[in-house]
């Protein structure tokens, strides 16, 4: 989590969408990214938790506060996030990026298991 926030703070928006799982990449709004990134002064992450889960692949939750100015003012948005380990890389799971995968889909994080049985639990999470 400090490294894509570190990403949004200093613009590197090729970073932020290579550490998002590979699945949603492509419905990522680069533009957006590179907007938001460019127009706020960053001001802080504090990182509440973190909970890593066993397994193959691991998953994991970071519970997190970002605070940010804008042209509107001061923000802080909390955010229980979801990531995945696959390889040697962990992926962040967007909830707001659609997937089509059904429950008996192959898992979109690339782990040989089905949907329901590895990554379903952690969407919208």
């Amino acid at each position: 989590m400090r490294s894509r926030y570190s990403a949004y703070v200093l613009g590197l928006v090729d970073y932020l969408v290579a550490t998002t799982l590979p699945a949603q990449q492509s419905g990522l709004d680069r533009q957006s990214i590179s907007d938001w990134s460019a127009q706020s002064t960053w001001l802080g992450l504090e990182v509440e938790s973190s909970e890593v889960f066993g397994g193959q692949p691991e998953h994991a939750f970071v519970t997190f506060t970002a605070r940010w100015h804008d042209g509107t003012g001061e923000h802080s948005h909390r955010e229980r996030s979801s990531f995945v380990q696959n390889a040697d890389h962990w992926y962040f799971i967007d909830p707001t990026v659609q997937l089509k995968a059904g429950r008996n889909d192959a898992c979109p994080c690339a782990s040989g298991q089905k949907f329901k049985k590895c990554c379903a639990g952690y969407f919208g999470a």
